[in-house]
């Protein structure tokens, strides 16, 4: 099948400029470096500008950035972010060619590739390097591909925004070499089929087909049960030396599990639907076997608005229990929005005076603002565990309220198992607290990052860095944690340092990530300074490529827009599944296929194309739900008059989807008719609208002409025309979750195709 036309035109005939993605990682020791090759085509008459904003994992410290376009190789620079803006913008009005890498929030970046012309590529490779993390004898190489659609109005400027695609398959290549310490270890892959090569240094692992849809996130668990698992690193830092230690302590003796006070918090939103509804159920579950009679909980599920077992924590009786094992089993992915912040209030509210208390949330992250969240969590005192669930998980905010508040994190995509993720979670609430927490750095370090440690548990990662100003003979660094009941544990890591020679040959990967993790801690000056230094993309800094082509060459117009898509995650609201298993253990290397099967190969994929299409159309003439917004419009269509655009809504139970749009528009001193109007046009636009009879398609292009006349009356005024591209992004997140109930709806009722 030809993968890249595939890219290249959506079902419904889109252009897509994104039409190759390629990654290769190299896991050795303590390190992982990835590479990731994205190539974009103009496969169009006029000249254009591609954004693509994807996601990287977030400890992820980009190290070079590289594009070949016009026959000439170039080499990105890091650049102050105004400055880069200033220069990419003034280069693509000449009619030259650039490119800008930005961050615009932790794990999330985008790519700007300015004036490709007609007919024209760009190949962009840029490089990673990122630490493990060790659970146990285990780690997780976790690659994700596509970002998912998100709560509430996006943060971001338009063009940056994420825009999920029904129809779009984005797809990529990998590839993943394992030496050094793990090359002999246990791999599993529960996202991907995959196949396994051993030789005497290495061992490789790539996808079993050549590319896959950027549908979900890429898993590889690795288990090594007996490599050494404490690392550090030493490496040139100019004149200096960069050190990076990574310990796993264990607590000897006997462990004495404390009672818990602790609120569930379960994520119930529309989002949740299939997949990820299936795994907080089991985690639930799991987290109710876990219980013990000297502890005390409450349950609190939420979506737009929230539920509770009670309103403060209940004894573990068996009674109690009970209870709460009816209230889970009620449970759906039926609850609207993802108002998470409410959620998490009512479960401080619930444990109220309790002392030492903890929350147990589990949810797919899904939600735009959660860095207030997090913030607010952090300033009650109160750990939060975050269980990450679903095909495409929001690393940065699970993983960011759980460290800012003290707790952990686990991510588990649909075919990991749940029950030893609750196990390890209760096992790390039940642990002794530690009181003291001290690295010891051999003498003449300094710079130290995190400046304070963080959380430590047993058997997972403590990762700290130091900086020496000239090389030092050697040494150890030393770890030692004092938990409550005054027990000092204590591990120490030998640090080899780099010959003289060695380090005065410029920056290393090592000192990079070093400077890296200060950088988290740095603001102003001092973090602009270094992320120049050290040459990283940071909120203060992009990478920034300039291709200046002959005058007979350049663009004679400013370029269009095109904004590549998201494919839409696997599983997300109830669209399609991540059901069938993948094997506990790697199949052996793949064999040579002989034309006869590879003949049939490509009669598969096109059988499966078909397939998926049928199931798209079916998907638009199934009837929805009698309560939904398409059943409404159709019972009358007269309800698509512009002044009841807002009681439609509220009627279909969207109204809360977009409460925050109602809050700017009174911020603003719009009228909320009008804007309820813009929403609904927007929402029939595209498939939903397709769907419509002939009545009511005429009824929605008149509210359509309405609403137009609204956008271009206050559109005119600056403010006003980035409160339009919030509206339509947050309408085009509502649409596609209405496609995914109808998909789902479709299959319940049995007329999915077998």
């Amino acid at each position: 099948m030809n993968n890249l036309a595939c890219a290249l035109t959506g079902v419904q005939g889109e252009r897509v400029a994104l039409c190759d993605v390629a990654v290769a990682a190299t896991l050795k020791d303590l390190l992982c470096e990835v590479t990731v090759a994205q190539t974009y085509r103009n496969d169009e008459r006029v000249n254009i500008e591609a954004v693509y904003t994807f996601p990287l994992p977030l400890d992820a410290v980009l190290l070079d950035l590289e594009v070949e376009i016009g026959g000439r190789v170039l080499k990105g620079v890091v650049v102050e972010k105004k400055a880069a803006e200033e220069k990419y913008e003034d280069a693509v009005a000449a009619g030259d060619a650039a490119v800008m890498l930005e961050v615009i929030e932790p794990g999330l970046y985008t790519m700007n590739v300015g004036n490709l012309l007609p007919g024209e590529k760009a190949s962009i490779t840029f490089r990673y390097a990122i630490l493990y993390r060790w659970a146990g004898d285990r780690l997780r190489f976790f690659l994700p591909t596509m970002i998912a659609p998100r709560y509430g109005a996006s943060p971001h400027a338009p063009h940056q925004a994420p825009e999920p695609s029904l129809t779009v398959e984005n797809r990529f290549s990998l590839t993943v070499e394992v030496c050094g310490s793990l090359r002999d270890a246990q791999f599993t892959c529960p996202s991907h089929p995959v196949t396994l090569a051993r030789s005497a240094d290495k061992t490789v692992i790539a996808l079993q087909q050549e590319k896959a849809v950027m549908d979900r996130d890429f898993i590889l668990q690795v288990k090594a049960s007996r490599t050494a698992r404490g690392f550090a690193l030493c490496g040139a830092d100019g004149e200096g030396v960069a050190a990076v230690a990574s310990f796993q302590p264990f607590f000897p003796g006997l462990q004495q599990p404390r009672p818990l006070n602790l609120a569930i918090v379960i994520d119930c939103s529309g989002s949740m639907q299939g997949d990820s509804m299936t795994q907080a159920k089991q985690a639930l579950d799991g987290i109710l076997d876990a219980l013990e009679s000297h502890d005390r909980v409450t349950l609190v599920a939420f979506g737009s608005s929230t539920r509770a077992l009670s309103e403060r924590l209940l004894p573990c009786t068996q009674t109690n229990l009970a209870e709460a094992r009816r209230f889970a089993q009620q449970l759906d992915a039926n609850m609207g929005g993802t108002e998470i912040g409410q959620a998490l209030r009512a479960a401080y509210a619930a444990i109220g005076e309790s002392g030492a208390a903890d929350i147990f949330l589990v949810t797919d992250g899904e939600v735009s603002a959660w860095q207030k969240v997090a913030a607010e969590a952090q300033r009650t005192g109160h750990r939060v565990f975050t269980v990450g669930v679903g095909s495409a998980v929001s690393e940065a905010f699970v993983r960011g309220l759980a460290a800012g508040t003290g707790g952990e994190c686990e991510l588990v995509s649909p075919r990991e198992g749940m029950s030893e993720r609750v196990v390890r979670h209760f096992e790390r609430m039940r642990a002794p607290r530690a009181k003291r927490v001290t690295i010891r750095w051999p003498e003449g370090a300094g710079e130290f990052a995190p400046s304070k440690p963080g959380a430590v548990f047993e058997g997972d990662t403590l990762i700290a860095c130091a900086r020496f100003e000239r090389p030092a003979v050697g040494g150890a660094v030393v770890l030692e944690v004092e938990t409550e009941q005054g027990e000092v544990v204590r591990q120490e890591l030998a640090l080899a340092m780099p010959a003289p020679d060695a380090a005065s040959e410029g920056m290393s990967t090592v000192a990079r990530l070093t400077a890296a993790a200060r950088l988290k801690e740095l603001s102003g000056g001092a973090a602009v300074q270094t992320a120049l230094r050290y040459r990283l993309a940071s909120p203060w800094t992009n990478w920034l490529v300039v291709a200046e082509r002959p005058e007979d060459e350049k663009a004679q117009d400013l370029p269009a827009l095109r904004k590549v898509p998201q494919t839409l995650a696997a599983g997300w609201g109830g669209v399609g599944a991540v059901a069938a298993p993948v094997s506990a253990r790697m199949p052996p290397a793949p064999t040579a296929l002989s034309s006869f099967d590879m003949l049939c190969e490509d009669i598969g994929d096109f059988a499966q194309s078909v397939k998926d299409s049928a199931q798209r159309f079916l998907f638009r003439e199934v009837p929805e739900p009698r309560h939904s917004l398409l059943a409404l419009i159709e019972a009358a269509p007269a309800r698509l008059d512009p002044a009841r655009a807002l009681v439609l809504l509220q009627e279909a139970g969207l109204a809360d989807e977009f409460e925050e749009i109602f809050r700017r528009a009174a911020e603003l001193g719009l009228k909320a008719e009008t804007v309820a109007a813009i929403i609904l046009a927007e929402l029939l636009r595209g498939p939903l609208g397709d769907a419509l009879s002939a009545d009511s398609k005429r009824a929605a292009a008149a509210l359509q002409d309405h609403a137009q006349r609204g956008v271009d009356t206050f559109g005119r005024v600056a403010r006003h025309r980035e409160f339009l591209d919030q509206i339509k992004q947050a309408a085009r997140n509502t649409a596609i979750r209405i496609a995914a109930d109808q998909a789902s709806h479709t299959q319940r009722a049995g007329r999915s195709i077998v």
